[in-house]
């Protein structure tokens, strides 16, 4: 019998990292629709990291009028991920960090 385990498309993108003063808190930028066990579970699995607690907020869009028409950002959710070993996170986890540096070169 066959396991299959199920990664949802989560985007993540990482706001904030852990600094050198061993703070174990990552800020992460997600869809509304994740669930704190779904960023737990892609966090440890495909980034390696072992995760303590997950915190979620849900953010409302911005909105703004322009010409005569409602402008809005997406809603999103705002993940605050504690590590248990801060020095399992590296600071090249973001690819999106590489593909600006490819683009630059």
């Amino acid at each position: 019998m066959e396991k299959f385990v199920h990664f949802p498309k989560l985007p993540i993108e990482f706001l904030m990292r852990p600094s050198s003063n061993s703070n174990r808190d990552v800020l992460i930028k997600t869809i509304p629709s994740a669930s704190k066990p779904e960023i737990k579970r892609v966090l440890e699995s495909v980034y390696g990291c072992e995760v303590e607690k997950v915190r979620t907020l849900n953010m409302r869009g911005k909105k703004k009028m322009r010409g005569g028409r409602l402008i809005a950002r997406p809603d999103y959710k705002k993940a605050y991920v504690t590590l248990k070993n801060p020095s399992s996170f590296s600071p090249d986890m973001n690819p999106i960090h590489l593909v600006k540096e490819e683009k630059n070169k």
